[in-house]
């Protein structure tokens, strides 16, 4: 029950990203009174945002329980609990109730008699000690946090093509426009030009004419339009008129060709010096990712709400500047050269931000939403042992039902402002786009993304 209430807390704070959950997992026993691990921030030198616990203490039951805080989802933690007097030890983490016993291990059969988890958790989570002798036997427990790493969304942009610059439909190769209707023919009318020149010069030879003849023959048969030589065999006589009318539909043919090779050209050029940019970050890119997936693969997930994968379907956007360079933390390297850096930094910086507390917002509400069905059932199956218990237990019930009703409220209350403070990152990311000249950004790629996220962490129940 604690555990939900704290959450309404964690909920109204999680702008500032210094909520925690500070419950232990959920049980009906009072009797259970587990030792609380709080990570401490590690002040030495080249450890920043590292937070750890070192906790020496005796077993003076069979079974000890304690839980950690502190920590949030985007760090990675290390566990190790060790016997140092050589007593076997059994060790068990729980999240959300008591008895979850996940990946029981025995301090007598893991290696150099050290039990260790790799994990992420959102919460606190358990740590119980079993023993069948406790006769004062020492142990240790030791929890490592690395600083926040927030990495596995990767980037949501992409390198802006030179024909996605412009709102306006600018001239290409594909345009519709009557000239082009016009000269839709001019390679046909080319073909035929050649194949007519090729049949008179075979004509003049065969025939032995001179020269002036040969000229005039060429010039009536280029005057042939196609479709008259396609209707007729009689043949089609123009007047002089009709000839200079040709010659200036051939010439404006001529004119709007080259003109669509020099845009062709210009497209190629921008394209190989956008193959030559990928190439040289192609490998960096690939190499970090690797380095991402490998991390995200040893520590795992100690409850199933916690992703660590990018959203299925999310869409990349153009942009101009897609060089930036943010760390583990989510904040942009200081020095960067590219010229667009400095206009685009807080705004990347901020957008990014919105991501992943949109994240951390939806993974808190699915562990909670976990954790009250986990304490609910537990709580149906414990309280038929016994009338007193069950009594008590369906006020208790009463209460988890309403505080998940007010979680639901408080999700929709956050889920409201984040969504404003995304809109608030993308328009200064728009003003950003629009000074290096590409138009309307945010009607045009921005409002995509803005909608994917819009119904991607909408509530769903």
């Amino acid at each position: 029950m604690k555990t939900v209430k704290i959450t309404l807390l964690i909920l109204s704070l999680l702008l500032s990203g210094i909520g925690h959950i500070l419950a232990q997992p959920f049980t009906l026993n009072k009797e259970i009174k587990p030792i609380e691990l709080a990570l401490q921030n590690d002040t030495r030198p080249g450890h920043e945002g590292e937070k750890g616990i070192v906790y020496f203490n005796r077993m003076r039951d069979t079974v000890m329980h304690h839980f950690v805080s502190g920590h949030s989802m985007f760090q990675f933690l290390d566990v190790l609990v060790t016997s140092l007097d050589g007593t076997p030890l059994e060790v068990s983490l729980s999240q959300d109730v008591w008895n979850d016993d996940y990946n029981k291990r025995n301090t007598t059969t893991a290696p150099d008699n050290i039990v260790q988890y790799k994990l992420r958790a959102e919460g606190s989570f358990g740590i119980k000690i079993e023993t069948e002798k406790p006769s004062q036997s020492l142990y240790s427990i030791t929890v490592l946090a690395s600083p926040e790493r927030k990495s596995y969304l990767g980037s949501a942009f992409r390198k802006i093509k030179d024909t996605e610059m412009s709102s306006t439909t600018e001239e290409s190769g594909v345009n519709a426009t009557d000239d082009d209707a016009g000269g839709s023919n001019t390679l046909l009318y080319i073909a035929l030009g050649i194949a007519l020149l090729v049949i008179g010069l075979l004509a003049g030879k065969l025939l032995g004419r001179k020269k002036n003849t040969m000229t005039l023959l060429l010039l009536f048969l280029l005057s042939i339009p196609l479709g008259a030589m396609a209707q007729s065999q009689q043949g089609t006589f123009l007047t002089i008129e009709e000839f200079e009318q040709y010659k200036e539909g051939v010439k404006k043919d001529r004119a709007n060709l080259e003109r669509k090779l020099d845009l062709l050209e210009k497209e190629r050029k921008g394209l190989d010096k956008g193959v030559k940019d990928l190439n040289k970050h192609l490998s960096n890119i690939r190499k970090t990712w690797e380095q991402v997936k490998s991390l995200y693969n040893k520590y795992n997930g100690l409850s199933s709400c916690i992703n660590a994968t990018p959203p299925a379907g999310s869409p990349t956007i153009p942009s101009i500047c897609t060089d930036i360079v943010f760390d583990d933390r989510g904040e942009p390297l200081e020095d960067q050269d590219d010229e667009c850096a400095n206009c685009f930094k807080e705004a990347r910086k901020k957008f990014n931000e919105q991501r992943y507390l949109f994240e951390r917002l939806a993974t808190i509400y699915k562990c909670t939403k976990k954790f009250s069905e986990a304490a609910i059932a537990f709580g149906d199956n414990t309280s038929g042992v016994h009338a007193v218990a069950g009594m008590a237990w369906q006020a208790e019930r009463v209460k988890i039902e309403k505080s998940v009703e007010d979680l639901q409220n408080a999700y929709d209350n956050k889920y409201a402002e984040l969504l404003q403070g995304l809109a608030d990152a993308m328009m200064k990311l728009n003003v950003c786009e629009a000074q290096y000249g590409v138009e309307d950004w945010y009607d045009r790629f921005g409002y995509m993304y803005f909608e994917f996220m819009k119904e991607k962490y909408q509530r769903k129940d």
